[in-house]
């Protein structure tokens, strides 16, 4: 015995009461298959409803349905009992109305959408997914510009704005062959004919609102080109309202940010960016202002050997800038370099002068080790960490002691 779906005689059908016809359990997860069920199963590119399943002796919800050999099975919430589900036991049931409904927006928005897509710019939907939180299609074409994809989204509002009705029937073979299908069915019998009226017809299993004007609106929120295809993302009826709510509080927002009005908003935002630019370039010049004139003054000052001079200093700037400064003084002759950035956790840098033999990787392995860090590098350039401000003269001196 087959399962009677109700939902393709009436989409709108929510409650209803029927029996069971068989239960399984896979891994702790309870099925029920019942005689006649409003729940629609995934497929086709529409998710599956979801809802609640009562009995005489309790309740489950429904978090999954599929269709299998004739069957659809209700997949029930976890702690569902199988005493509770006897074969033949009578069941009452309620989807749940909002997700069915979204998915009815969101279906009969594609068939529109698709449709308008061949007539403005003969681009045929090779692929459909109805998702969570938006929808996709599938385009045949890549070379569509933003004016074309406008074009179909404007002539998709419109069907929706004539408020045509939308009609499910199954067709025989000869009237198949009369109807001006949008695509050729997949299947070669039992062929369920979804027409929005004189618009589109398409052969479809899914949910779909009544009339074209109960998908409320269309909205293509993204377009993307993948290999030889082109995907559109949309949303229609109350989750285009919900992303236009979503929309207007962030458009609100920059208004009261920027102290402008909404169609300022770009331009104000232009400004700002070009200041912070201008800010940007402004700050690197006083960084390398300061690291140059920092360098001279710590080289001038710089503790003299018989044949170079040694900088060892701990300084108070970021790490990155007194990287700088030593990557600086690097650059001078004879000159071996022990800088520290000095914060939570010290950063250390040794190099020294291309004219000088010393190994900087050991002397900043003996500053580190010292003072309970860790580093490493090349003879030219070495840098590490101690793990406190404690240790960072103990390191400092450490290093140049092997000087």
């Amino acid at each position: 015995m087959n399962t009677e779906r109700l939902y393709y005689a009436d989409a709108y059908c929510a409650d209803f009461a029927g029996r069971v016809l068989a239960a399984r359990d896979e891994g702790g997860r309870l099925a029920v298959a019942l005689d006649r069920t409003a729940f629609y199963p995934t497929g086709g590119g529409q998710p599956n409803d979801t809802g609640r399943l009562f009995t005489a002796s309790g309740s489950a919800d429904v978090v999954d349905v599929t269709s299998e050999d004739g069957l659809v099975w209700h997949w029930l919430a976890a702690g569902a009992a199988p005493a509770d589900w006897p074969t033949g036991a009578a069941v009452t049931a309620a989807v749940d109305w909002p997700r069915r409904f979204d998915h009815m927006q969101q279906h009969t928005g594609q068939h529109i959408l698709s449709q308008a897509f061949i007539e403005t710019c003969a681009a045929e939907t090779v692929a459909f997914h109805l998702g969570a939180a938006y929808s996709t299609i599938d385009l045949s074409r890549t070379d569509l510009d933003a004016a074309a994809v406008a074009a179909a989204e404007v002539a998709a509002n419109r069907v929706i704005d004539r408020a045509l009705p939308v009609t499910a029937e199954y067709v025989t073979p000869d009237e198949l062959a009369a109807l001006p299908l949008r695509r050729a069915p997949k299947v070669t019998e039992d062929i369920r004919i979804v027409q929005v009226a004189g618009f589109d017809w398409s052969a479809c299993g899914g949910t779909h609102v009544a009339n074209s004007s109960q998908v409320g609106l269309v909205k293509i929120s993204a377009v993307e080109r993948r290999g030889g295809e082109l995907r559109v993302t949309f949303l229609c009826g109350g989750r285009a309202r919900a992303d236009y709510a979503r929309l207007h509080a962030l458009a609100q927002g920059l208004v009261a940010r920027f102290t402008t009005g909404q169609d300022e908003i770009l331009a104000a935002v232009d400004r700002r960016a070009a200041e912070a630019e201008a800010l940007r370039k402004e700050l690197a010049d006083l960084e390398r202002q300061w690291v140059e004139a920092t360098a001279a003054a710590l080289w001038a000052g710089a503790e003299p050997r018989a044949s170079y001079r040694v900088v060892a200093r701990a300084l108070d700037a970021p790490a990155e800038r007194v990287k700088h400064v030593a990557q600086a003084l690097k650059a001078r002759e004879r000159t071996v370099v022990l800088l520290a950035a000095r914060g939570e956790r010290p950063q250390v840098f040794c190099t020294r002068s291309d004219d000088l033999a010393v190994d900087a990787a050991a002397v900043l392995r003996a500053a580190v080790t010292a003072g309970g860090g860790r580093g490493g590098g090349r003879p030219d350039w070495a840098q590490g960490g101690v793990p406190s401000a404690e240790a960072l003269d103990t390191a400092l001196q450490a290093g140049t002691s092997t000087l």
